[in-house]
């Protein structure tokens, strides 16, 4: 008897250790569980992650407008319309540098070349020429109108030279004359001749003088032999001296 006594009682000892739940473990002060805190945790993380991307769809970042190079391209443009000088022509051929008053023939082909200053930084796409006459002339159309005839009316403004013809290229119903105070216009087309602030980088209205006259040289006047070129005209003179002074030496001599 004592003998099943004893094993009972380590039997019902062994069902009970069975039969009784682990205490839970508490990590915090308030004695809440691991399980309560990593669900907790759980969640707050979720709740982040939502947050974070809800706040990024709202707000882009700058690069992803696609505005921030045209927002610099903008400002510099204002800058240099404030900063900015603009640009000229200046007269290659004829060289103006050299001969101030360049002399255009009547009824012959003129030929221009120009270029623009490094001030330029917005040359004009479309290029146009024009002529005045003489201030005060009677040809003059007005005292106010820069052009009384187109020599070119928008053409490239890649072009730096151009042919005027001055038998088909003037003012309708209007001969040339010679005279001196002709006037010779560039301008953009896209802005006018009567515009003289294009703003910065733009080519403003540039003047040049010219003066026409009339060529004689196909004419043969009494005294100058037929086919007298002036180009040879130092070679004659030269000629003349020689025979000249030839003469002279045979007088002494036979003087003497």
């Amino acid at each position: 008897n004592t003998d099943a006594s004893t094993d009972n009682s380590a039997t019902a000892s062994s069902n009970e250790h069975a039969t009784t739940p682990a205490p839970s473990r508490t990590n915090s002060a308030d004695g809440s569980s691991d399980e309560e805190h990593g669900s907790t945790s759980d969640e707050s993380a979720t709740s982040e992650r939502s947050n974070s991307k809800d706040s990024s769809s709202e707000k882009p970042t700058p690069t992803d407008d696609g505005n921030s190079s045209e927002d610099s391209s903008e400002s510099f443009d204002e800058s240099y319309e404030e900063t900015g000088v603009p640009g000229t022509v200046s007269l290659l051929t004829p060289d103006y540098q050299l001969v101030p008053t360049p002399m255009f023939g009547i009824g012959e082909q003129i030929v221009i070349g120009w270029n623009y200053s490094s001030d330029t930084q917005r040359p004009p796409k479309k290029l146009s020429i024009c002529g005045r006459f003489p201030t005060g002339s009677s040809a003059s159309t007005s005292s106010t109108d820069l052009c009384n005839w187109y020599i070119a009316k928008g053409i490239p403004g890649t072009l730096r030279n151009y042919t005027w013809d001055t038998v088909t290229q003037g003012a309708p119903g209007v001969a040339f004359f010679e005279d001196s105070g002709y006037q010779l216009y560039f301008f953009d087309s896209d802005y006018g001749v009567n515009n003289p602030t294009p703003g910065a980088g733009r080519i403003v209205p540039s003047q040049f003088w010219f003066n026409m006259y009339r060529s004689r040289y196909g004419l043969t006047n009494e005294g100058v032999p037929a086919g007298y070129k002036p180009s040879a005209a130092a070679h004659m003179v030269l000629r003349a001296w020689t025979v000249a002074a030839g003469i002279a030496l045979s007088i002494v001599c036979i003087m003497a």
